[in-house]
């Protein structure tokens, strides 16, 4: 049986629908206030548990707009050890501020990165900045549920492979807010689509959908670059990037992600997968799991006088490579990351002048 068609489940997912419902009616009430900042704050989110490319999306965002813009970015830092609100600087750990954060941090030095669940707190610090330091346009990662920060343009990201006329609410499917709440949102990105998605695929999709007119819709696929090696990403082996791991080698796949099964179809279609190591999403890897992954490649690399390589992701890579001294030395050569990027299918010309417009638009709290 299937979780949504569970009857306790589904009734646990009316009192969960009720409780968001009542909270989404005291904001579109004003009985709870949503704050405005003069400021444009594009929020990019979702309303399912689980992945749907938010940080890969929020460096798309961060490519098209840092030429014109300077940029901070709002993340709570799901897991970090750390309390309170951290500006991070490059000094900052995985256990201080979370892996999305530090990955986007070593990606983007240049872009302000505020580490922060209170969003209104990150806000009224990156508001009280110097003016030469201040912001001019602030990405929130992942606050469409949070509504005490009213975004001036948001982005709702949902994963084409789980439909949300498929899905029901937690606990019987993977939904936070009911469906409905898509129409909060300026754009919809429909991620993870195949890269050879069809327009009538994609028809049937915006159709399901039943947007509003305003409301524009996009297509991303996920596109993956030459791994590189783990020591790159310490600074260690800038000269060794990538391009040394022909196609065809023995791989042992290492994932902490929510949903790994693209991950694990390239490298099937690249390598020859002989294991899957996953992890749940966000794992912070201890000693144990070290050992674990060291005696996993040593039994492996045993059964075969082929090399033997250990590919993982480009979030897994930033915790990993904080305890790489954990490691045998020989695993540590063989380790690579596969870094990723997404891009917009067709119409990517009209994404960039979306995302323009949003940056350059006058804040609700500038048109009052």
């Amino acid at each position: 049986m299937q979780r949504r068609d569970n009857p306790l489940l589904k009734l646990c997912s009316l009192v969960y629908g009720a409780g968001v419902s009542l909270r989404n009616y005291l904001f579109n009430s004003g009985l709870l206030r949503e704050h405005h900042y003069d400021i444009p704050l594009i929020c990019v989110g979702n309303i399912t548990v689980g992945g749907t490319g938010k940080t890969p999306h929020i460096e798309l965002i961060i490519e098209l707009l840092r030429p014109s813009y300077r940029l901070a970015v709002i993340s709570r830092g799901y897991k970090r050890s750390s309390r309170g609100l951290q500006d991070v600087t490059p000094g900052a750990s995985v256990q201080q501020i979370g892996d999305e954060p530090k990955q986007l941090s070593l990606k983007y030095p240049e872009v302000r990165l505020i580490v922060d669940g209170d969003r209104r707190r990150a806000m009224r610090y990156l508001m009280a900045l110097p003016e030469a330091e201040r912001p001019e346009v602030v990405l929130l990662d992942d606050g469409f549920q949070h509504r005490y920060v009213h975004p001036s343009f948001s982005i709702l990201l949902i994963d084409a492979s789980r439909e949300l006329h498929e899905d029901a609410l937690l606990p019987a499917g993977n939904l936070r807010e009911p469906a409905s709440a898509r129409y909060r949102a300026d754009s919809i990105i429909m991620t993870k689509c195949p890269e050879d998605m069809s327009p009538i695929q994609m028809r049937i999709m915006q159709r399901n959908l039943a947007l509003y007119p305003h409301q524009q819709i996009f297509f991303s696929h996920i596109c993956y670059h030459r791994p590189h090696r783990l020591r790159s990403l310490a600074g260690t082996a800038s000269s060794h990037r990538g391009g040394e791991l022909p196609d065809g080698v023995r791989l042992v796949a290492l994932s902490g992600i929510a949903a790994p099964q693209s991950f694990h179809s390239y490298l099937e279609s690249k390598y020859r997968l002989v294991e899957r190591l996953v992890y749940p999403d966000h794992h912070s890897y201890r000693s144990r799991d070290l050992a674990t992954i060291a005696q996993c490649y040593e039994a492996l690399q045993a059964q075969s006088p082929d090399p033997l390589y250990l590919m993982t992701t480009e979030k897994d890579a930033v915790r990993l490579v904080e305890l790489q001294d954990e490691l045998p030395a020989e695993l540590i050569d063989h380790l690579y990351y596969l870094p990723i990027r997404t891009e917009i299918l067709y119409q990517r010309e009209a994404f960039e002048q979306m995302l323009q417009r949003a940056a350059s638009a006058l804040p609700p709290a500038l048109r009052r």
